[in-house]
């Protein structure tokens, strides 16, 4: 180990003046070095001496990179297998076809009975189901609310953050007036392109406390060759004058304070995929190479190979000699006169290949949160080793999913009832004057994409044991595994009785009919998913 410690420009400027000093100066540093606690802190060591990093905020360290880890992470998504498929297995996963919400009101709260909650609870379904599963609730009257989730998850894996702005745009034939704008985090910046400061930061303007005052929206992405004139900003407020939120920032989990900005999902691996597809295309060359084997023919006026099989009527040799270019397999070309070819051994396809693309491709799951099974698509271990990548996939989804509804979904759906009460759609007495009241009218439970299974039948006898012990219930058990909501499954089941089915589902082993009975018609010990 090296005891020898890095000069600085301040150092050579006292040794300069001082040699003793600056010789003290030295020493005192090199024995600072060797008795620092952290190896990883130690800048004596060959390893650690040319690693230079400084303190910097989470912003300082962010936002001056944000324009390029966006460009490359969405190139590679265009462009890489792996890339596309660590994005499209989350969005799968998190948001699918769409959550379903299924009110649950705090009746007792309100002081109403179980029967009029239910009837509240219906209309209320009814009124997001027509507003959510029209395309007018885009503001571009373009996508459903399904399809918009779609999008602010995927954009956010993408670029880190998006945002979706609360807009009213009265349309005929509609219940509500409530709509979305979606905004690419591109145009989320400062106004004239300002530095960034202690209350602005990322195009996010920021009181004393660094809460979102304003948001500093641009009219076009800077570089867009389909629009004129120069880039123009508008501010909306972050919350209305009534203090609901007006701008929806979504964004991933922020782990450091003071964050502003959020870089894409594909940011730790970026290096590592994009390395990763120039070897796995110079491979692909290499192997197209050798598919093309060529053969040299070595004739006395060189041009044998040109005109193969054409031979001059007169002299019967061949004419048109043809250059050496390996465009397709199976050429046979000429060679010059005393000029041989040599054999040589392709060595393709590389055997190493496969084991390395697997290697790298781990490295980038692990810094997706992905396990190798899911972003590849490839189950090959033991059931116990699939079973254990998709529970530990599953708790990084439920964790997103988690988020994704508390950033967007609850919101809006909040607007949207919010308007149905103030148009008297919904009789809501105390909404608009108590916080908890309001919260007790808008208490939900959000469903989301089924949960993944690879034996069916062990999971639904585990089900089962699990329901048996009282640990779960059965609307937990068809919101985790088919995204249903349970009440309509019973609906439906109960339809279905006329036509020799049972309307009451088959008993868990070891249950008694009570206790099934009981499970039925629980139906407030939803777990938020």
């Amino acid at each position: 180990m090296s005891g020898r410690a890095e000069l600085t420009a301040l150092d050579r400027v006292v040794g300069w003046l001082s040699p003793v000093a600056g010789l003290r100066r030295v020493q005192a540093r090199a024995a600072y070095a060797k008795v620092s606690g952290y190896i990883g802190a130690r800048r004596d060591r060959s390893s650690m001496r040319s690693w230079n990093t400084q303190g910097a905020s989470a912003d300082a360290d962010t936002l001056p990179d944000l324009d390029t880890l966006r460009a490359r992470s969405r190139d590679l998504v265009r462009n890489d297998p792996l890339a596309q498929s660590a994005i499209a297995t989350k969005v799968v996963n998190v948001v699918g076809t769409g959550h379903v919400v299924r009110p649950e009101i705090d009746h007792e709260r309100l002081g109403i009975s179980r029967d009029q909650a239910d009837e509240w609870e219906g209309l209320a379904l009814d009124i997001w189901t027509n507003w959510a599963e029209s395309p007018d609730c885009d503001v571009t009257r373009t996508q459903t609310f399904a399809e918009l989730e779609d999008l602010m998850y995927r954009s956010r894996l993408l670029s880190g953050d998006v945002l979706a702005i609360r807009r009213f745009r009265p349309r005929k034939g509609r219940l509500l007036a409530t709509c979305l704008q979606v905004v690419e985090a591109d145009r989320l910046s400062n106004p004239n392109w300002q530095p960034d400061s202690a209350t602005l930061a990322g195009g996010i303007a920021l009181d004393e406390d660094g809460a979102p005052t304003h948001y500093h929206f641009a009219n076009r992405h800077a570089i867009d060759r389909h629009r004129q004139g120069a880039v123009s900003w508008q501010t909306i407020p972050a919350y209305d004058r009534v203090g609901d939120k007006l701008v929806l920032h979504v964004h991933g989990v922020r782990w450091r304070p003071d964050m502003s900005r959020y870089a894409p999902l594909l940011a730790p691996v970026i290096e590592s995929l994009k390395q990763r597809s120039r070897y796995s295309e110079a491979e692909l060359m290499a192997a197209v190479v050798s598919a093309c084997f060529t053969i040299g023919l070595r004739s006395e006026d060189g041009d044998l190979g040109a005109q193969l099989g054409a031979t001059n009527a007169a002299s019967g040799q061949s004419k048109g000699a043809a250059p050496i270019n390996i465009v397709e397999p199976g050429q046979i070309f000429d060679i010059l006169p005393n000029e041989e070819v040599k054999g040589f051994t392709p060595g393709r396809p590389n055997p190493q290949f496969s084991p390395f693309i697997d290697a790298i491709a781990q490295e980038i799951g692990t810094g997706t949160d992905l396990p190798y099974e899911l972003l590849m698509k490839k189950f090959q271990a033991s059931y116990s080793a699939s079973r254990a990548a998709l529970e530990m996939a599953w708790q990084f989804f439920r964790t997103d999913r988690k988020l994704h509804v508390t950033q967007f979904c609850k919101p809006v759906y909040a607007d949207v009832i919010a308007e149905a009460i103030a148009r008297g759609r919904l009789k809501a007495p105390g909404f608009f004057a108590d916080p908890l009241i309001r919260s007790a009218w808008l208490s939900a439970e959000w469903m989301g994409p089924a949960r993944p299974t690879i034996d069916p039948t062990k999971d639904a006898d585990a089900d089962a044991k699990y329901l048996d012990m009282g640990a779960t219930s059965l609307t937990r058990i068809t919101a985790e595994r088919f995204g249903a909501d349970f009440r309509s499954v019973r609906r439906r089941r109960s339809q279905d009785g006329s036509d020799g089915y049972s309307s009451k589902p088959n008993p868990a082993p070891g249950s008694t009919a009570k206790q099934d009975a009981e499970d039925d018609d629980n139906d407030n010990d939803l777990e938020t998913e």
